[in-house]
């Protein structure tokens, strides 16, 4: 007599067994759910920011979003609003001479005469309009750097990452023996920045705060830091 074979349930392709977690007020995620009674577990008060002891909120480790019009940084269930933006004024401040000096040796090859910053007004029109582009530039980065400082607890920490993940990006570009002057190093090095994907630091979870203008600002910051040493003679 053939044993009786025990009966053990077969899985179907038709089973799902699902979890569903909540991080937020609005923030569902589930998959695959079939006439399942689903437990939702909700994890903390995830609608507030993370603070530090001082009560200053972290950079967010999830994505979110900023209001450029109005400096506006959305937090969950809060905001926070940055500081003024800066903007370049018509003299040149003594923070920028490092990036303005790296720039008038460009120029000064490009053009085979002594530019200083005094005679940047005298340049031919076309690379007059290119050192007011890099001076925006350098402010608009410049002015993340220090509303990131002032907002968030690891705000200069995650700064600090922007730029190394920057440099990482861009480091073969800047120190090709192919390019034929400075002015060439630059404008590659500009266009290479603008097509690297940044993702060492938690601000670029923020959307809208780094833009491509931003990126090649954050060059520019790299000369003041004496990390980028010159777009003419790199190896000095």
């Amino acid at each position: 007599m053939e044993e009786e074979k025990e009966n053990k349930p077969v899985p179907t392709n038709n089973s799902s067994f699902t979890e569903v977690n909540q991080y937020g007020d609005r923030a569902v995620h589930a998959d695959h759910i079939d006439n399942l009674t689903v437990e939702v577990n909700v994890y903390g008060e995830q609608g507030s920011a993370p603070t530090n002891e001082d009560g200053i909120p972290f950079v967010p480790v999830t994505p979110t979003r900023s209001d450029a019009a109005t400096r506006t940084i959305f937090l969950g269930n809060e905001t926070i609003t940055l500081p003024v933006e800066l903007t370049p004024l018509s003299a040149i401040a003594p923070h920028e001479l490092p990036y303005v000096n790296a720039l008038c040796e460009v120029y000064a090859e490009k053009i085979n005469q002594v530019v200083t910053p005094d005679t940047l007004d005298s340049l031919p029109p076309r690379l007059h309009r290119n050192f007011a582009e890099h001076r925006k530039a350098y402010y608009s980065a410049e002015s993340i750097h220090r509303s990131v400082r002032e907002v968030f607890a690891d705000g200069e920490k995650q700064f600090e990452a922007l730029k190394t993940d920057a440099f990482d990006g861009i480091s073969d570009t800047y120190y090709d023996d192919r390019h034929q002057s400075g002015y060439d190093r630059l404008l590659s090095v500009l266009n290479k920045i603008t097509n690297t994907t940044l993702t060492k630091s938690t601000l670029m979870n923020i959307a809208g705060l780094i833009g491509n203008l931003e990126k090649k600002g954050i060059c520019h910051i790299l000369v003041n830091d004496d990390v980028i040493k010159s777009w003419v003679n790199i190896d000095e």
